[in-house]
Formats: C-alpha cells, sequence, structure tokens
C-alpha cells in the first residue's frame, strides 16, 4: 500500500468488525461506514463479506479480511494485516457468534466447548491482541455484542448463556483494568431480526434452519444499530437494546428472581423438537 493511501485512510477512524457478514455485525459495519469511518470486515465466508462490502456507502472506505475465529494461531497475523493497511486500529467490535437451544440433559460436553469456542475463547483471543496497540497508543474502544442472555438465563439456552455470561464477567473485569482513554463496552441485545436462529445448534449438532417468530418480531438491524452507535460514539460501557419484554425481563430478574424464574419455569422454548 502507498504512504499516500495509508495516510487517507488513518485520517478516518478505523473500526474493524467482526461478524461483519450478517445480522448484527453487517449492520454495525454499515452505519460506521456511512458515519465516514474506514471499516475491516471479518468473518468466514468471504463471499458475504464482499455483498457487505459492495452495500456500503463508501465501500472504498472498507478493506474485507476473512477471519476464523477459532483459528486462534491466525489471530497475530490478522491483526498484523489490519496495522499493515491502516496504520491503526482505533475500534474493535466483536460481533462473532453462534446460537445454541437444548436442553441441558441433551446437551454433551462437545457442544459446550464448541459454544465456548467461537463464543467466548474466538472473542478474547482478538482482543488479546488487539488491546496491548491501544495501550501503546493510549487510546481505543473495544466493543463486544453479548446478549440479554448474557445478564439473564432461561431454559434451553444454557451453553449460549454460559458464553455470554463468560464475556460480561471478562469485559468487566478489563474495564476496571485500562486507562481511562480506552473505553470498553458491553451490547446486550435482546431479539433482533436477524438470522441467528437460522444457523442455531442443538444438542445433536443440528442448525435449527429456520427463523424464529420471536427474531422476525425483532428490531430491525439497522434501526440497533443507529442506537448503539450513538451509545458508542458517548463511550457507553454498557448498552441494552430490544424490546419491552426483554428489558423489563431484566428488571424482574434483578429486583425478583424468585418470580422470574416461576415464570421461566412456564414458559416453553420456542424451537426445541428438532432434530
Amino acid at each position: 500500500m502507498s504512504n499516500q493511501k495509508k495516510s487517507s485512510i488513518q485520517d478516518k477512524k478505523v473500526v474493524w468488525v467482526t461478524g461483519a457478514s450478517s445480522g448484527i455485525g453487517e449492520a454495525l459495519a454499515k452505519e460506521y461506514n456511512a458515519r465516514g469511518a474506514f471499516i475491516v470486515l471479518s468473518a468466514r465466508r468471504e463471499e458475504e463479506l464482499n455483498r457487505v462490502k459492495g452495500e456500503l456507502k463508501y465501500p472504498e472506505n472498507a478493506m474485507i479480511l476473512p477471519l476464523d475465529v477459532t483459528h486462534f494461531d491466525t489471530v497475530d497475523d490478522k491483526v498484523s494485516q489490519v496495522v499493515r493497511h491502516c496504520g491503526k486500529i482505533d475500534m474493535l467490535i466483536n460481533s462473532a457468534g453462534i446460537d445454541y437451544k437444548d436442553w441441558v440433559r441433551n446437551t454433551p460436553l462437545s457442544i459446550y466447548e464448541k459454544v465456548m469456542e467461537i463464543n467466548f475463547y474466538g472473542n478474547i483471543a482478538i482482543t488479546l491482541k488487539v488491546l496491548p496497540l491501544m495501550e501503546e497508543r493510549g487510546r481505543g474502544h473495544i466493543a463486544c455484542i453479548t446478549s440479554v442472555n448474557g445478564v439473564l438465563s432461561d431454559k434451553c439456552s444454557s451453553a449460549y448463556a454460559a458464553a455470554k455470561h463468560g464475556l460480561h464477567g471478562f469485559y468487566d473485569s478489563l474495564r476496571a483494568e485500562v486507562p481511562k482513554k480506552i473505553t470498553v463496552s458491553l451490547i446486550t441485545p435482546g431479539y433482533i431480526n436477524t438470522n441467528i436462529t437460522v444457523n442455531s445448534l442443538n444438542g445433536k449438532g443440528n442448525f435449527y434452519g429456520e427463523h424464529s417468530e420471536a427474531c422476525l418480531k425483532g428490531m430491525a438491524p439497522e434501526k440497533m444499530a443507529k442506537y448503539v452507535v450513538k451509545r458508542l460514539e458517548k463511550k457507553s460501557p454498557l448498552i441494552y437494546v430490544g424490546g419491552f419484554t426483554e428489558r423489563f425481563g431484566i428488571l424482574v430478574h434483578d429486583l425478583f428472581p424468585t418470580l422470574f424464574y416461576k415464570i421461566a419455569r412456564q414458559l416453553e422454548p420456542e424451537y426445541i423438537n428438532w432434530d
């Protein structure tokens, strides 16, 4: 890359988004790009990253960097590629992840390992490599997409909720450690109208393959992205986003836990009887 082009990129905010090929990650990448940021698009599916780049308002202000977050031995090289191309990383948004739904009794340890590998270890592996660069510069912003299930757990979400709770613990601890000019934000969505349940795993390792009704009725990812970016620009440490049901559920869980779990026992998960 020419020094002139790198200088042009360095004049912009450089935002690296993992899980950028769909859903929340895609929406956040598009919103930041529309606001003038230079976007690094990462996910496993390069063809989908090409589609997303083509749909950006300013596609010239983006680079594609294929990434499988479970290939931990490649993370150093991926970070180096971003720095070589952009000269810096102002913001990291960790959005890559997978959903899971099944009863605890149907869930083997191998599934817990797989979900944790993607949703927890794959997430923090990138943060651990980007953090020293931000500490060296004395500033930066790390944002992580978690879930309402990272705050409370309901039926048939044990593997997913465990990973998301882990992310809350990790990033809350990190926030307490880093200098003031390095911001750590947790984005905690409820139901968002994405394809997350299409790729949801069950205890047999099969995919659901359909949209859940709750997600179809959820907030549009574009609307979510606009709200979230506004809050991120204000350096909010914790961003809840979703409908009344999710927000009310968190309130009841925190204030009246006995009542919350009495209600939770009576609710049937939407998609558990599938092979």
